[in-house]
């Protein structure tokens, strides 16, 4: 229904403009000027989109001249108590009477009489007129009020009308004409009510419209219209009562925007809400079946400690599944990535000569600015399942990393290897190298090292990997409570290997880490 409307819509806001503004305002004898003004808060920002030779003549300006300035850039109309008069209009949406006065040379200057026409959002009409005498300016107020309505009429956008205290229509635009599709002699004198839906009708709705208007200043609502072919909208509405001087109410302003297309897109994404909702629902209970599963399995092989660690690792790849793999791959791939760039910054930096001054500012923003970025990337950092190792096995990849971490860093790395490589499967030579990488990514970042030594020991049922180096050291139960995902990511490759991971070190007095990791199945 809503789309069939919306062509009917399109249909009818496709018909050719009668009138252009310019011929609306241009045989008027007093100025006019249309500004635009999208910011109520920086009147500054007005800018005059059109005007007529009335008002270039008043202005001392060619009218070319004047369009497409902003009124802060025309010399005497830039003054702090027009542009407060310019944004009291934008705000209280109600017309603003002013005067200002033209400087001449040796004399008092000659009285402009300026008033500001709010027409919709973001637009305003400026009258200007010889302020000399009463008959003249009450001339101009009838003038301005008419090319006021002229320019209401030739809103498309908006149906804007003046209705009487009860409701009754008094004037209609085109835009009104566009949207709900009556005109204007069809519509003027009826109550505005017929553009209300049957049920809201009953409910008292167009008449709670006008009493919270009266209350509050102004009613604003949203919800379904009818048009005259019977199709309805979703329109946004905004009621404005209109008082004498005495304060009484003698008619309303209704300004009504059609919102359809907006609320079929939100409509849209609650849809799409809905449906996501629905299957993290059933993820869940997914997950949870499976939950009963290994619990139930678990408890029929609770004599069996591997068989019991085996179905906990199952366990706990279920429950935490996407977002540890992605973690996983931010610390080891991105957190290398940014030591390297980190070591190779800092590489430069040694050599740069002293008198560069600029150059050695730079390098250390960019370690600052990469030691940050390593920061954040540790935050996110958890295990990785690691890809393939190359075809040279475990022991000539741990000699290949040595050899990088030593051409980063500059740091020697001390390696007891054995002579034959090692027969793993892949998931044990995966998790020992990674714990390897890990290790040596620590040692850039933090021991101040100058010596690593690295020694890989086959047991009889296990393997162990032990890396020690000679930096700074640290207060490892300081890094315990912080709970560094680095060193509790090596530690779950460990475990979930059936393996064991420990971590030695003071401060001063280096940094060892031992890793034992079994031959056989975990």
């Amino acid at each position: 229904m809503h789309k069939t409307n919306r062509k009917k819509i399109d249909i009818l806001n496709s018909r050719p403009r009668r009138i252009s503004r310019l011929d609306l305002i241009e045989p008027s004898d007093i100025g006019i000027i249309i500004l635009s003004a999208p910011d109520p808060d920086y009147a500054a920002s007005a800018k005059i989109v059109e005007a007529n030779s009335a008002a270039a003549l008043l202005m001392k300006r060619p009218r070319e001249l004047l369009v497409g300035k902003k009124l802060n850039a025309i010399q005497g109309f830039a003054e702090t108590e027009l542009l407060e008069q310019v944004k009291l209009a934008l705000r209280s949406g109600e017309p603003v009477v002013t005067e200002k006065r033209e400087r001449q040379e040796g004399t008092a200057g000659k009285a402009l009489h300026v008033q500001l026409f709010p027409l919709s959002a973001g637009c305003l009409v400026l009258t200007i007129e010889d302020g000399s005498g009463q008959a003249a300016a009450r001339e101009a107020v009838k003038r301005s009020e008419e090319s006021f309505q002229l320019l209401i009429h030739s809103v498309k956008d908006y149906a804007i009308i003046m209705m009487d205290p009860e409701g009754n229509i008094l004037s209609w635009n085109d835009g009104a004409e566009r949207l709900k599709g009556y005109e204007s002699d069809e519509i003027i004198g009826k109550n505005y009510s017929i553009f209300f839906t049957p049920e809201d009708r009953s409910a008292g709705k167009p008449e709670a419209q006008l009493r919270k208007a009266v209350e509050t200043g102004q009613s604003e609502d949203e919800g379904w219209l009818v048009r005259k072919d019977g199709w309805a909208f979703w329109a946004n509405t905004v009621i404005t009562p209109v008082r004498d001087e005495q304060g009484r109410v003698y008619a309303f302003a209704k300004i009504t925007r059609d919102m359809t297309e907006r609320r079929e897109r939100e409509e849209s994404i609650r849809v799409l809400n809905e449906h996501l909702e629905e299957r993290i629902e059933a993820r869940t209970a997914e997950l949870s079946r499976l939950n009963e599963a290994l619990q139930s399995e678990v408890r029929e092989r609770k004599n069996a400690e591997e068989q019991i660690r085996a179905l906990a690792a199952r366990q706990e790849r279920v429950r935490e599944d996407e977002r540890t793999r992605l973690a996983r791959e931010i610390h080891d791939a991105l957190g290398q990535m940014c030591t390297a760039l980190k070591m190779d910054i800092a590489w430069i930096a040694k050599r740069l000569p002293k008198d560069q001054k600029r150059l050695n500012e730079k390098s250390e923003g960019a370690l600052k600015l990469v030691s940050e970025l390593i920061k954040s990337l540790r935050r996110l950092s958890t295990e990785l399942r690691p890809s393939t190792l190359d075809t040279l096995g475990l022991v000539a990849s741990i000699e290949w990393q040595a050899q990088q971490f030593e051409a980063h860093t500059g740091i020697p790395c001390e390696l007891h290897l054995p002579e034959k490589d090692l027969t793993l499967d892949k998931e044990r030579s995966t998790a020992i190298f990674r714990i390897f990488q890990e290790t040596l990514t620590n040692v850039a970042r933090h021991a101040g090292a100058t010596k690593v030594q690295t020694s890989l020991v086959v047991g009889e049922n296990d393997v162990a990997l032990i890396t020690h180096d000679n930096g700074a050291g640290f207060d490892l139960s300081g890094v315990e409570r912080r709970g560094s995902l680095g060193l509790l990511g090596m530690k779950e490759r460990a475990h979930l290997l059936g393996g064991d991971f420990k971590i030695s070190s003071f401060p001063g007095k280096g940094t060892t880490v031992v890793v034992h990791v079994p031959l056989g199945a975990a």
